[in-house]
């Protein structure tokens, strides 16, 4: 299928939109998968593998096919090029609508949490014993008190902020304006796509794909990503601090 960009309209078209939402979710698993095994044969705990694959490889994936279509379309290797939805919002935007959508979030992920629990328990048996969510608190839970530490010290920064940047600037910023021509069905599918870009956490997939949906929608409306950036960003960092409190 051709990728088609203009001016007036910047679209991706079928398969390639599939790959451009999955495969770097399909790299990062099988680098996460073999990353973690090594740590794990070092007495380091399989999460900090998880958390260093977000700068080796999912930064470099995403923001890499961001500077090859910059350049392939516009001539130059530019990130700005290639953000659709980078209209500036005022300070209500970015506080009163990222706490509404945090709170839908929040809403939302916890009217499917029976449903994501089932997915957890049942979809999760062809992954490898070492890289599943129970392992990684287990793991987590029972290293040592420095190297807790450290690996917290890390997912606030990796998890908190680096992925959710990075990941907002590719799939709302990049993606979702160049699906504009599916009109509102575009948030939907790009949520679910990048929910499905998560599969090797299966229990959080729907919860994923049902909180981005909203967000989707509003980053659509306000054409501006950042807005997607702060509730990403605030749900990470909730998702460390109960990670934290988990295994202390």
């Amino acid at each position: 299928m051709k990728a088609c960009e203009g001016k007036g309209q910047i679209k991706i078209s079928g398969p390639l939109l599939i790959a451009l939402h999955l495969v770097p979710g399909l790299i990062f698993a099988g680098f996460y998968f073999v990353l973690s095994r090594m740590f794990i044969r070092c007495g380091l705990t399989a999460y900090l593998a998880l958390l260093i694959t977000i700068p080796v490889c999912l930064v470099p994936i995403e923001i890499g096919v961001m500077l090859l279509w910059s350049a392939r379309f516009s001539g130059k290797r530019s990130l700005l090029e290639t953000i659709g939805y980078r209209q500036r919002g005022t300070v209500v935007e970015y506080i009163v609508l990222p706490l509404l959508l945090f709170i839908c979030w929040s809403v939302l992920s916890i009217a499917v949490a029976p449903i994501s629990l089932y997915l957890e328990t049942h979809l999760s048996t062809w992954l490898p014993a070492w890289a599943t969510q129970e392992s990684l608190i287990y793991g987590l839970s029972s290293s040592s008190p420095t190297q807790r530490s450290i690996a917290l010290g890390l997912a606030v920064l990796l998890s908190g902020f680096v992925a959710p940047v990075v990941e907002e600037l590719y799939f709302r910023g990049f993606l979702l304006p160049r699906m504009e021509h599916w009109g509102w069905a575009a948030p939907v599918v790009n949520s679910l796509l990048f929910a499905a870009y998560h599969f090797y956490f299966p229990g959080n997939v729907l919860g994923i794909f049902v909180a981005f949906v909203p967000i989707s929608y509003v980053v659509m409306v306000k054409r501006n990503w950042r807005i997607g950036l702060v509730v990403h960003s605030m749900s990470n960092l909730c998702g460390v601090l109960f990670l934290a409190t988990l295994t202390r």
